[in-house]
């Protein structure tokens, strides 16, 4: 049966108020890792001018999570939103910017739904992936829409010599099961990758008793997972190659809506691409990408019905190498279509951009310029800069700073929604800058970072007319602390953020976003044993724009634990111990986290 844009709504409502959230991210010290996420082009993390964190493989490896939430909340520096365990829609909030206005990036190509507006975090295996690059900061300048609070790229395992392979398999509380496995090298000429998981968990109830319109049901609400990525390369060339690259994923998720169905949502997140990189010229490389991503969710239940996302991309990118740097020139194609069993009054957007820019290190000193240009079939035209400087005081000590305008379009929802949207609607806009140091004296390594962001036009749901409207402004300021050292051979990290996260209108802190939140983490290896031990700490939060003390979440803090043993070269025993205090608390309010809980992974990898 179709649903009625009644209850429709309703589901609209509950989930706009669980995105509308905002945080800051944690730098990292910027060490000799090749990023590509903060300039478009090759560059050592050193060298970059804004905020960039690497998570690496071994990190992931590492730190034992079973989630892509949990490993961001960690070593991102990024505060995370659930609605309820395993499966349950979620997001991460980055330096004053909801999760609709942090860009998300797989192996280059935008990835979430156009009707939302959000990327679906808990559909995206960690297993699959190879390393993370989170940029905080305004980066519109690069890449368009969305980029408000920075941009976070997932890249998926990519081949490489000797050929290696590698199966992993665990069991945990709440019935959790998982299995991957994975295979990549190079043949001659040929990069090859392919890796495929499953998971599954019967979890707990997403919901607490203490829910409103009776949403509460006390049944488990179990998910499950399958997934596959690939990736083939030919390199025809030294600097020259063609592939293809693709990432499915497939989950199943149940969740309350009431008391008597068994709801469930049943999503497909897909991404495929060709790619073509050759060097014309001794100094002019050029790129070209193009493919596909979809995001596809059909509900069953109480409220049923089916939101697609099509997203067809093609970037031609051309880089330029100069004296002291690199110019960067291109072209980007963006078509959004939705299909859905809502009847939107518009289904598909495009958009086509232009961007240009400039990255160089001259001695001691660092630049970087960008400007992007992005026409929007639906409000029109829009043009954003960014410019970064840093100067190297001495090999320890390094100075940052850093601006740059950006911003979010409406998304479907926000504009075509029966009854809900204001096709009037502009983007949400922002300014924002930070500065900041790197420091670092043998083994210790420490960041400091000041920043502020300033969001105008602020898309707010007006409950008392049920439509969305251009109202609000927000300025987020605040400071950000990493540091990083090997003490007694145990290496330590510890992240802080303090800001004050403010609603201009009346002055009540923003809704879902803590004024301190960090973490902090110890690893010692001995032998073939690994232990580590880490604190995750948020400070208290409102879930509402008003700081209603109904809505208050306190704050918490979190132990978990991990060991590892190598039980032969290709056999690792790995047990983590989360939450070992079994802490209640809520990343969103009236919805469940997952109390103590223990998983124990068998690994084996090899390289013949």
């Amino acid at each position: 049966m179709r649903s009625t844009n009644a209850g429709k709504r309703a589901v609209l409502v509950m989930t706009f108020a669980a995105t509308a959230a905002h945080a800051a991210d944690t730098p990292v010290f910027a060490g000799p890792e090749t990023v590509v996420t903060a300039a478009r082009v090759p560059q050592s993390q050193a060298a970059a001018v804004q905020s960039v964190t690497v998570i690496s493989a071994q990190d992931i490896l590492d730190g034992g999570q079973s989630t892509l939430l949990g490993l961001l909340q960690r070593l991102g520096g990024v505060e995370i939103g659930a609605n309820g365990g395993p499966g349950q829609p979620s997001g991460v909030f980055m330096r004053g910017a909801n999760s609709a206005q942090t860009l998300v990036l797989l192996d280059g190509m935008r990835i979430g739904s156009a009707t939302s507006g959000t990327t679906a975090f808990e559909n995206i295996p960690l297993d699959q992936i190879e390393r993370i690059e989170v940029v905080a900061g305004p980066l519109s300048a690069l890449y368009g829409s969305d980029a408000i609070g920075g941009v976070i790229q997932i890249f998926t395992k990519a081949g490489y010599a000797p050929i290696g392979y590698a199966v992993s398999a665990g069991y945990g509380t709440y019935d959790t099961s998982a299995i991957n496995g994975r295979v990549n090298g190079r043949s001659g000429d040929v990069d090859y990758a392919l890796a495929a998981g499953y998971d599954s968990t019967q979890a707990f109830s997403a919901t607490r008793p203490s829910i409103p319109f009776g949403q509460f049901n006390p049944d488990r609400d179990p998910y499950r997972n399958g997934n596959v990525s690939g990736r083939i390369a030919y390199r025809f060339a030294p600097d020259a190659e063609a592939g293809i690259s693709a990432f499915y994923s497939e989950g199943k998720t149940h969740f309350d809506a009431g008391p008597d169905t068994d709801d469930v949502n049943r999503q497909q997140l897909s991404s495929y691409a060709a790619f073509v990189r050759n060097r014309f010229a001794p100094n002019w490389q050029s790129s070209l990408q193009f493919g596909r991503s979809s995001d596809d969710i059909v509900t069953t239940g109480l409220f049923p019905g089916r939101f697609r996302t099509d997203q067809d991309q093609a970037t031609w990118q051309n880089t330029f190498t100069v004296t002291g740097g690199a110019l960067i020139a291109g072209a980007e194609y963006l078509r959004q279509v939705v299909d859905s069993d809502t009847p939107y009054t518009t289904t598909s957007r495009t958009i086509g951009s232009g961007f240009a820019g400039y990255t160089g290190e001259f001695g001691p000193h660092a630049l970087q310029a960008n400007v992007r240009y992005d026409d929007n079939s639906q409000f029109g035209a829009h043009t954003t800069g960014s410019l970064g400087y840093a100067y190297r005081v001495s090999d320890a000590l390094r100075l940052r700073v850093s601006g740059g305008t950006a911003f979010h379009a409406p998304t479907f929802n926000d504009l075509y929604f029966p009854d809900f949207g204001n096709p009037d609607l502009q983007a949400e806009r922002s300014r924002s800058y930070d500065a900041g140091i790197d420091w670092r004296d043998g083994p210790h390594k420490l960041t400091a970072t000041y920043f502020e962001n300033r969001i105008s036009d602020l898309i707010v749901f007006d409950l008392a007319t049920f439509l969305p409207e251009n109202l609000a402004t927000a300025r987020i300021r605040g400071g950000e602390f990493a540091y990083e050292s090997t003490i007694a051979e145990t290496v330590v990290r510890a992240k802080l953020t303090l800001q004050n996260p403010e609603n201009e209108a009346n002055g009540a802190q923003l809704p879902r976003r803590a004024k301190a939140f960090g973490s902090v983490d110890a690893t010692r290896r001995y032998g073939p044993w690994k232990w580590s031990a880490e604190v995750v700490a948020v400070g208290p939060r409102f879930d509402s724009t008003d700081e209603a003390p109904d809505t208050r979440m306190g704050g918490y803090a979190l132990v978990n634990l991990l060991a590892s043993y190598r039980i032969a070269p290709e056999w690792t025993l790995e047990a983590r111990w989360n939450n070992i205090l079994d802490k209640q608390y809520e990343l969103a309010k009236h919805y469940n986290t997952p109390g103590s809980n223990l998983f124990v992974w068998v690994r084996w990898s090899a390289t013949p």
